[in-house]
């Protein structure tokens, strides 16, 4: 699947939504949330099983002055071409970072070009079922007073959603570097180590910015509402991270 989007959008909203509706065949209403974003940031607008149409949709968004970006979902950046960090330290010019099974790697500070920092969705539902007795008044009446209870079964569900803060390092030559909160082993900081993960992520991300400071840094995925905005009505934001995570990548 090919996916389109725009990026670095400006003019006027009410007009530009008109021109993208027409592209698109939708209403100038339904296009207005694609263009109603951040300067610089990007909306999905459309997605096509053959890369011709895809084609086509990129070609009239050019025409049109629009900026665009194409994502091939088979290629999309996932956890099997990334450096997952357990561990890391920070030396006087680089990063020194040891991955789940144990593998090392080392960045220079002024190599990164971005930090990316997001979270991910996880949504789960839980299910309590309980079994009271209750008086049941038929049933004593029935049975002359022998039998006053009968059980009563009730299940009740709860819907509930965890985020997964993250921040992902991009330098030339390397795979996209995750470090997420969760997954961190904090013991090496040494003396900076906080009193909760939290705090111990928000540290390292806060030194990370301060250190790579020729990097871009990108934090619009670190909400459900910056997600959404940026996947568009058709995409889910607690099932296409990795897919926002590569726009983000390819448009910076």
């Amino acid at each position: 699947m090919q996916i389109v989007a725009i990026h670095n959008t400006q003019g006027d909203a009410a007009q530009l939504a008109k021109v993208l509706g027409a592209i698109l065949g939708v209403t100038p209403y339904e296009a207005r949330s694609r263009v109603n974003v951040a300067v610089g940031g990007a909306a999905v607008v459309a997605s096509f099983a053959a890369d011709a149409l895809a084609a086509a949709c990129i070609d009239a968004l050019h025409a049109a002055g629009f900026e665009t970006i194409c994502v091939d979902s088979a290629q999309l950046e996932v956890d099997q071409n990334r450096f997952i960090i357990k561990r890391l330290s920070f030396a006087a010019e680089q990063l020194q970072l040891w991955d789940l099974d144990g593998g090392q790697l080392m960045v220079n500070y002024a190599d990164v070009k971005l930090l990316l920092r997001g979270a991910g969705i996880i949504s789960y539902v839980h299910s309590d079922t309980s079994t009271k007795k209750k008086i049941a008044l038929g049933r004593a009446l029935a049975t002359g007073g022998l039998v006053m209870r009968k059980k009563v079964t009730t299940t009740t569900t709860s819907a509930n959603s965890e985020r997964q803060p993250f921040c992902h390092i991009y330098a030339p030559d390397l795979p996209a570097i995750v470090l997420r909160q969760d997954v961190l082993d904090y013991a090496a900081l040494g003396s900076a180590r906080q009193l909760s993960r939290e705090a111990n992520f928000n540290w390292i991300c806060s030194e990370l910015r301060r250190l790579c400071s020729v990097s871009k840094w990108d934090d619009r995925l670190q909400t459900r509402p910056g997600l959404a905005q940026l996947l568009g009505p058709v995409f889910n934001p607690e099932v296409d991270l990795d897919l926002a995570i590569s726009i983000v990548v390819k448009s910076s």
